[in-house]
């Protein structure tokens, strides 16, 4: 995967440290800079980046003014701070208004790794819990909505929210309905117009398509996160479906 920062501060920041592998190593890229705190704002907004890489310096401490406008747009990015000096005040301060990590230069190659680590763990859980949900809505549009069938659709969508990064079943899913697992089938698939296992594999696969095209994660890893046993099956499962291999269908 491959994550993009804007760094913000004054100018030729982080010379020493910008060429340095790690970033590549840690799925990012610096794609940009500005020391206009307006023009780092609207870049937020748009979310033309994934992460902030704030940049102290004497006399432009400009990181908690950042931070602080970010929060007042209720924009939820996150953001580095390196600081020249190491100013306990200023970092309790960045850190209660939302920053990531706080480094105080030099800055390490090791301890670089280790905010870039955890700041593409965050961003992979938030790009994970938009896809899933987008595609839970979207395989849930699909269905019939009547009187009859709207109380099953909410069940359906809280149950499936409850159940992200687990294994669903149709027994899960039966015992969340408070059915057994026959009954629970003649249920749905009379509501639905199709069987729970038909629904659950178009949903995953319809998650699936959404995490290649974010272009964020290669094929095998798409398949890990869907809990496919292997890559080969998910393969198989997504070329039945869609028509095309995950490979395909992420080049389309």
């Amino acid at each position: 995967m491959q994550f993009q920062i804007l760094m913000v501060g004054s100018s030729g920041i982080l010379p020493y440290c910008s060429t340095l592998p790690v970033w590549q190593e840690c799925g990012f890229s610096i794609a940009g800079s500005t020391a206009d705190l307006n023009e780092a704002i609207s870049a937020v907004v748009r979310q033309d980046f994934d992460m902030l890489l704030c940049v102290n310096r004497p006399n432009a401490a400009v990181a908690a003014s950042l931070l602080r406008r970010i929060r007042r747009r209720n924009k939820n990015i996150p953001v580095i701070v390196i600081s020249q000096y190491d100013d306990s005040q200023d970092m309790r301060e960045c850190f209660l208004l939302g920053a990531l990590d706080y480094l105080v230069e030099p800055v390490s190659e090791r301890a670089l790794q280790a905010a870039l680590e955890r700041a593409g763990e965050v961003l992979s859980n938030k790009l994970i819990n938009v896809n899933y949900l987008t595609a839970l809505d979207r395989t849930l549009d699909r269905l019939p909505h009547t009187e009859q069938s709207t109380p099953m659709l909410e069940k359906l969508r809280e149950f499936l929210l409850s159940m992200q990064g687990r294994d669903v079943t149709a027994e899960a899913a039966a015992d969340h309905f408070g059915f057994n697992r026959d009954y629970f089938g003649r249920y749905f698939k009379t509501r639905a117009g199709m069987t729970f296992r038909d629904f659950h594999r178009i949903f995953l696969m319809e998650y699936a398509g959404l995490l290649l095209t974010s272009g964020c994660y290669r094929v095998h890893e798409v398949s890990e996160i869907l809990g496919f046993s292997s890559t080969d099956y998910f393969t198989r499962v997504f070329k039945k479906t869609t028509g095309m291999t995950p490979s395909e269908f992420r080049r389309s």
